[in-house]
């Protein structure tokens, strides 16, 4: 006897990995986002009645986000608003986007240019991490992979921000990751190294010479945001044999660039030229005639 065919509707097997509350928070979250909602606050009528969600369920989901700090409650008015916590969760992400989509076309122009890998770094946890690479378009060429780590000391990236972080942050970068030895052209000493930290404060340009890799050379010039704080690098790297002739080049061109991306990070804060914030405290014109530049100390 064949068997019959309901002709009801078929039931949905559950996502038995698919935590439902998770939806519903991000869902909540997501309707400040949407409606514009990031600056200003929102009325929980407002709210309960746009979700599709029961109310005692909305009123659960602002109380645990209002617990954990990331959505605050005006006792005035019992109007919610996303809180600073939101955005310091969701700020270097997006700044990073930011950080890419402007480095992008000074960094097609310095491929167009040089024909040589060129790099966008910023600093992960003491160390120089690749954000973005355009590759050579030659055989022979060197490149990173995005996501990438390398040591500070020993590439131009690397040496290009430590130069312009503060001195604890340069401290603390040495004493987690020692000064280890890559190439026989490596700086491995301390005092060595803050010395050469020094005249990349002068010019804003950083240079590995066969230093991470044998046979590579690197120019590199750092990226800073509106307060003068660097918070990234941008390289030119390749063989050492197709990079000599043109590493006078390289180095105007790159501390251009990065000066053009920190101008249209905070147009209204950098002058045309990058200023290290050493060298801003006695910059003519600054009004202070008394400040001196700051330095790194050497032990």
């Amino acid at each position: 006897m064949p068997k019959k065919h309901s002709n009801g509707p078929r039931r949905i097997q559950a996502d038995k990995n698919y935590i439902e509350v998770a939806g519903k928070i991000f869902a909540v979250l997501e309707y400040f986002v949407d409606a514009g909602s990031t600056k200003k606050s929102m009325a929980f009528a407002d709210l309960a009645r746009t979700l599709p969600f029961a109310r005692t369920t909305v009123h659960r989901i602002l109380y645990s986000l209002e617990k954990l700090g990331y959505v605050e409650r005006d006792e005035m008015t019992s109007r919610y608003h996303l809180a600073a916590k939101f955005f310091e969760l969701t700020g270097p992400a997006t700044n990073f986007r930011r950080l890419q989509s402007i480095s992008r076309s000074s960094m097609q122009q310095l491929l167009l240019r040089f024909g040589e890998t060129v790099n966008l770094g910023i600093v992960e946890d003491h160390q120089i991490t690749y954000i973005e690479v355009l590759q050579s378009p030659s055989a022979l060429r060197i490149a990173a992979t995005p996501g990438e780590r390398n040591p500070m000391h020993c590439t131009a990236l690397g040496k290009a921000m430590l130069a312009f972080l503060p001195e604890n942050e340069v401290g603390a970068t040495l004493e987690q990751w020692p000064l280890v030895r890559r190439t026989p052209r490596t700086i491995t000493q301390r005092k060595h190294l803050l010395e050469h930290l020094a005249s990349i404060r002068e010019r804003a340009v950083a240079l590995d010479m066969e230093e991470n890799l044998i046979g590579v050379v690197c120019v590199a010039s750092p990226i800073f945001d509106q307060s003068g704080k660097v918070i990234a690098g941008l390289s030119v790297s390749g063989p050492a044999a197709r990079m000599m002739p043109k590493l006078a080049q390289v180095q105007e061109e790159i501390r251009n660039s990065a000066s053009a991306i920190s101008r249209m990070l905070s147009p209204s804060a950098l002058a045309a030229n990058v200023l290290s914030p050493y060298k801003r405290a006695s910059t003519p014109g600054s009004g202070d005639t008394t400040a001196k530049p700051a330095r790194l100390a050497v032990p």
